[in-house]
């Protein structure tokens, strides 16, 4: 290596001396540059400036290259630190799998050494390697960073839940040179998750079978099957009824409230008709419409009321938009509903007249389980409603808002496509 090293430094001194013996030949030939007359002695001076201007670059050349190695060794070093000293599985793969670095705990979970590890393929630690392939073929085409959660079954027999994290690494071309693979195990999360799963579905079962029950019990004495009721008596039975009613969508709303969250909801596509729909949603308010001595009001101007959504959902949405407007608005006024349409959405608003609320508290209306003291229209009795229909929204590719005006002008809204697309990124969506 040290021959190879001395030859190219006296072939580089070689062309050096060359190029000067040219370029002084050049000065004082009169056939290369017939209108440069010099002498030798000033072509002599010349040449030397020369050579000494490209002795000097060629040293200025070598310190900044020095510099920029000296540089890559630092990162490299502060990089191979972090990799070594973090408390999850890291390594450095390149482009095509092989691995760069690899830390302890990576070489922990296969009982090998780093060294062992370094140059194999990671795709090769899994027994189904086809999730690896696909996820690092979308990171090397979009440059985006990637998370997720899955099983993985190892090749040393184990299996756990991993939460995994990709970084592609940029060169100065802005390309890809390598890809930083984060990930844990997650087996103690995944269990509780299972645990509060089944204490859900468990509670929520045991709230709505009692529940159903008093309905139907209601249903029954309402339709005088054991005799006949005055009006009292019916009108009592009615709002019992209805606090179960109540009841019943509560528990529904806790419920789908946990399972949008924890990307457990699936989006059912099908076609029907919007404003039968918004139809069916008000008659079933209609009692409490008495109650407050309200009346709605619904304007239109659709030329066609079919969309393609979650019709149980959107029914969700609407009726907690509707019951929001209802209860928090003020009494003997007016509520309206507008449905629009543009070329690809459609939209509904829900306006009111109620308590202004101010640009602080509308930050937060549709977080979960927020309240604030003044803003009386956005409290519900779980804090979920607005934020359970927002997860809805979103789950539709659309979007929610709200509005309020000091002449306590009130607006709630949401706006989604007339034709559900699938959307890869969103969990709700992933099943």
């Amino acid at each position: 290596m040290h021959g190879v090293s001395q030859m190219l430094k006296e072939k580089k001194a070689i062309i050096l001396v060359l190029m000067d013996i040219a370029i002084f030949y050049m000065l004082i030939s009169p056939k290369i540059l017939p209108t440069v007359l010099l002498s030798v002695r000033d072509a002599c001076i010349i040449t030397a400036i020369i050579a000494i201007v490209t002795l000097f670059m060629r040293y200025l050349s070598k310190v900044e290259m020095a510099n920029l190695e000296k540089k890559l060794e630092r990162q490299h070093s502060q990089l191979t630190a972090i990799i070594n000293n973090s408390p999850f599985v890291v390594f450095l793969k390149s482009v095509d799998g092989k691995i760069i670095l690899a830390n302890e705990v990576l070489a922990n979970l296969f009982s090998a050494s780093r060294e062992q590890l370094v140059g194999r393929n990671s795709y090769e630690f899994v027994s189904n390697p086809e999730n690896c392939m696909e996820e690092d073929k979308h990171l090397l085409a979009t440059k985006e960073i990637i998370t997720c959660e899955r099983y993985e079954s190892l090749i040393n027999g184990q299996g756990h839940w991993f939460r995994i994290v990709k970084v592609p690494v940029l060169d100065e071309n802005d390309d890809i040179s390598s890809i930083v693979v984060i990930f844990r195990i997650i087996d103690d999360v995944k269990e509780l998750e299972e645990r509060k799963n089944t204490f859900i579905a468990t509670l929520t079962h045991d709230l709505k079978t009692p529940t159903i029950a008093q309905i139907r019990a209601l249903d029954l004495l309402l339709g005088e099957a054991f005799g006949s009721l005055v009006d009292e008596q019916k009108e009592m039975l009615e709002q019992i009824k209805s606090s179960c009613k109540y009841m019943y969508d509560l528990i529904f709303t806790i419920l789908d409230t946990y399972l949008y969250d924890n990307g457990l909801t699936k989006i059912n596509a099908e076609k029907f008709d919007i404003l039968a729909l918004l139809n069916e949603t008000t008659r079933s308010m209609s009692n409490l419409l008495r109650e407050r001595n309200q009346k709605l009001i619904v304007n239109t101007n659709l030329t066609s009321n079919i969309v393609i959504a979650d019709k149980v959902q959107i029914k969700r949405v609407i009726i907690n938009l509707l019951a929001n407007a209802v209860k928090h608005g003020f009494k003997n006024s007016d509520i309206e509903v507008f449905v629009t349409e543009n070329d690809e959405n459609i939209k509904m608003e829900v306006k009111n007249k109620s308590e202004y609320i101010n640009k602080e508290q509308m930050k937060e209306i549709f977080e979960k389980y927020k309240h604030s003291q003044n803003a009386k229209s956005i409290k519900t009795s779980t804090g979920l409603g607005l934020y359970l229909s927002k997860q809805i929204i979103d789950a539709h590719n659309g979007q929610v808002y709200a509005h309020s005006d000091e002449n306590k002008n009130c607006t709630f809204g949401f706006e989604i496509p007339k034709k559900l697309v699938s959307n890869p990124t969103n969990k709700q969506e992933i099943h």
